[in-house]
Formats: structure tokens, sequence, C-alpha cells
């Protein structure tokens, strides 16, 4: 099925032609449709239909049910093109056209087929939050091109553009087509590309400053607007670092900021990459005798304060499985998994509640501790209902 390619009307409409979904041009005296670019002239009238043989209507009356009998209304519309014009999942275009009909809470748990109330309620509040970063986009977006317009043009050298090459680490040209400053074409699955691309945005920030997540954030959205994932990965990969509960940020500065060392280390079909086999039994047995921390975590989604709980004897690898199945959309709960695709992993983090040190303790014997360790955080904590994402407990039996 080919995909619906909004007017270009569409994109230069007011808010308010938006919300009618048509355009009035004084100087011609036309109505224009924004969907389908359709017209009516004032000083013509128009039959109202074959349903009301004998009826008809002004140019603007006939522009009004023209919209509503041909794309149902502007709601409607707007909410069928797709994500790559709207920014919005299946999921939110849904509860959106659910909000815009009425119906309760109750009733969307329903037709979305999952789901609790307090779901939807952090979904209606996700819409909001959404709406404000709109306005001030939009405001920013309006300033800019006031400056641009009141800016001298450059001329001589000083106005050449970056050659789109110039100063991108090797295999990042063609991911950042406008240079090393501009935003990011797409997110690759190599991770050699990631580890580069993770230095190459270290670059962006200042050494021996620290930020806040909003900031990161906003520096990071300048590259790609799921600036969650890249955040993510610069912390994961060693050029950031960042306090436990994620109210500071800072470049860690003993790495290699390009990432090319780093990127070396994981580019397997690099020439030179892999290490010699005696390299790769040292890493392998220093890998093993490394003491991993084992303990009790938890996935928390700051925004409502919901919470999954649960144990571990590899805390980091458990970590990078959870991001993985939730990244993938294979997370075996629904609630946080929804949550998750619904705040674009935004607010949600994986945090450790306390660590268990296992050194010399057999299998049997360290499952037993921390099975008892996590029992002490669910009777603490209780992340049940609105509180949690665990069914509550039976009697006498345990929530997990």
């Amino acid at each position: 099925m080919k995909e619906h390619q909004p007017s270009e009307l569409l994109w230069s409409a007011s808010q308010e032609e938006l919300k009618k979904g048509y355009r009035f041009e004084p100087d011609s005296g036309v109505y224009r449709c924004l969907a389908c670019s359709a017209q009516s002239e004032q000083g013509i009238i128009y039959p109202a239909g074959e349903e009301r043989p004998g009826l008809y209507l002004d140019a603007g009356r006939w522009m009004k049910e023209h919209i509503a009998s041909a794309h149902g209304s502007m709601m409607h519309y707007l909410s069928s093109l797709d994500k790559k014009w709207t920014g919005l999942s299946d999921l939110q275009r849904s509860l959106l056209l659910l909000f815009h009909e009425g119906h309760s809470d109750a009733e969307i748990v329903k037709k979305v087929g999952g789901g609790s109330a307090s779901t939807i309620r952090n979904h209606r509040f996700m819409l909001r939050e959404k709406e404000k970063q709109a306005r001030l986009f939009l405001a920013m977006m309006e300033l800019l091109r006031e400056s641009k317009e009141q800016a001298p043009k450059p001329s001589g050298a000083a106005g050449q553009a970056i050659s789109p090459d110039e100063e991108l680490p090797e295999g990042l040209g063609k991911l950042f087509p406008q240079g090393a400053h501009g935003p990011l074409k797409r997110w690759p699955g190599k991770e050699s590309l990631r580890i580069r691309i993770a230095g190459l945005l270290a670059q962006r920030f200042e050494p021996h400053k620290r930020y806040t997540e909003k900031e990161v954030n906003d520096v990071l959205e300048q590259a790609w607007p799921d600036y969650a994932v890249l955040r993510r990965y610069m912390v994961e990969y060693g050029f950031m670092e960042r306090k436990d509960d994620g109210s500071a940020y800072w470049l860690a500065e003993e790495k290699d900021s390009t990432g090319t060392e780093a990127a070396a280390e994981a580019d397997s079909g690099s020439v030179g990459a892999k290490p010699s086999r005696e390299k790769r039994k040292e890493l392998v047995q220093a890998y093993q005798e490394t003491e991993r921390p084992a303990g009790v975590f938890r996935v928390i989604n700051r925004r409502t304060g919901r919470m999954l709980i649960g144990s571990s004897r590899n805390l980091g690898g458990m970590k990078n499985r959870i991001w993985f199945q939730l990244e993938s959309g294979s997370h075996p709960s629904k609630e946080l998994q929804e949550e998750f695709r619904a705040s674009d992993g935004e607010g949600i983090d994986f945090e450790v509640l306390e660590e268990l040190p296992l050194r010399g303790i057999n299998a049997d014997e360290a499952g037993k501790l921390l099975a008892q360790l996590e029992a002490k955080w669910m009777d603490e904590l209780k992340p049940y209902g609105e509180r949690g994402y665990h069914p509550e407990p039976r009697e006498g039996g345990s929530g997990r």
C-alpha cells in the first residue's frame, strides 16, 4: 500500500487552519482543503450531495462538509498520517482518537486490549508532556527563522560549508552527511560504529563540566531524536559518567574521545582488530576470574514511581538484557513494555538496590541468599498495583 503523502498546504498552514482543515485565500476568494487540496470559491453555490437533493451550500459551508464527509475530521485525518510526520507511535495515535471521542479510561483499557486505568493515565500524562515540548520547539524554530533573516550573509571562505567528512572518524561519513556536528542519519547495528558515534558525540560536551540530564538530552537531541538511546550508550561505552540518581553527568576524562581505540577492539572485521590467541585466552581468563556484582535491582519509571524488582548473579549482564528486551519489544512485563514504548524509554532507569558479595559461595547457597534479599526488598517497597508491575501476591505467597 502506497504511503499517503501530505499536501504541501499542510506544512505552511497556521495552527488555526490546521484545526479547521482548510485555508481561505481572501485575494482569490478560494477555500482550499489542507488534506486533499479540494477547493471551493466564494460567489458559487454547491449542491449538498445526493443525500440532500435540492439543497445548495455556499463555498465556506461546502468546504466544512467536504472535510467531514471525505476525511471524517481533522483529528482523524492528522492521526492517520505516518509516524514520520506526526512523531506519534501507533498506540499514541489510537489513544488520542479515543480521548477525542470521549471514552472513559476503563473503556479505553478494553479497546486497546491491555494495561490498566493507571497505564492510561500515564499515557495521558506523556501526551501532555509531548504537547509542552512541541510548543517550546515551535517557538524555538520561529526564533531560529527570525535570527536567520536578521543575520548578515557570510561571504568568502568564512561562509563556506564545512566538508561533510571533516573531523569524522573512519566509517562515519555516511552516518553524519552534514559533518561532525550535524544530525545522525541512522543508528547502526554494528557495535564498532556505535562506539565511534558515542566518541564523536562526546566532543559536543565540555570537559570538567557537570551537566543535568536535561542538558545532556538537549545536546544529544540535536544529533538524533531518540536522545535517551544515545545517552545510555555514551554511559555504557564509558565516554560519559553519571551519578547513580541521574542528577549529574560529565565526560569520562580518561576515555579516548574519538572512540577509535574502543571501536578497534569491538570491530572484529577490522585489520589487526583481533587480539592474538594468547591474548584472547588471557582476556577470557581475566573475565572469568572477575567478580561480577550480584544483588537486587529494580527497573523504575521515574514519572510514575512504578517499579519491577528482581535479582541476578550478574547485575551488569541483567541490565543489558533488560534494555535489549525493552528496545526490541520483547520484555515479559507488558505494562512496563507499553510505558517504555509510550515514553521512548525516557524516565525509565535500571537501579541497583543492594549488592550481595558471592565470592566463595556455592551456586545453591548463592541462589537462596539472592532470593531472601529480593524478598526483603519486595516486602519493603511493595511493587504491586499502582506502585509496580508485579501481580498482587496471593495469600501466603509471593507476588513475583
